[in-house]
């Protein structure tokens, strides 16, 4: 294996810059830059992560989104709250639900959110979407 120079970039490197978090209310355009799911006791869970592309040192933050299919047979309440946040998630990233869609797709998609903070014993202060911004 050959040898890598770090000589020239060392001051930049050694200088840089934690990532920080942004105040609770801010509002951004936000990216989503990754999605996982996967198996739980109800059903499959989607997590969207996403970043705030005019601020690279704003920490990635997460949301999960529920998947209105696996809602049908939820308490009415349950639904219809799983309905009205999909709504908002897909107006927001202007997702065309009128077709069959792949969820995996819509990384790389960009919508404003406004944000809110989680407090983390282990992981530290966390941005999450307190809203997405549809334009009503």
């Amino acid at each position: 294996m050959a040898l890598a120079d770090y000589s020239d970039i060392e001051q930049e490197i050694k200088d840089a810059p934690e990532p920080k978090i942004l105040p609770r209310g801010s509002e951004v355009k936000a990216r989503i830059i990754g999605h996982n799911e996967g198996e739980g006791d109800y059903g499959t869970w989607h997590q969207f992560v996403f970043d705030v592309p005019s601020d690279p040192l704003v920490k990635e933050f997460r949301k999960f989104v529920s998947d209105p299919l696996q809602a049908k047979d939820a308490e009415e309440r349950i639904k219809q709250g799983i309905y009205r946040g999909f709504n908002q998630f897909t107006t927001c990233f202007g997702i065309d639900i009128s077709r069959p869609v792949d969820w995996d797709e819509w990384v790389g998609l960009e919508g404003w959110v406004i944000l809110g903070v989680r407090k983390d014993d282990e992981y530290g202060d966390q941005n999450t979407v307190s809203k997405y911004v549809t334009g009503k």
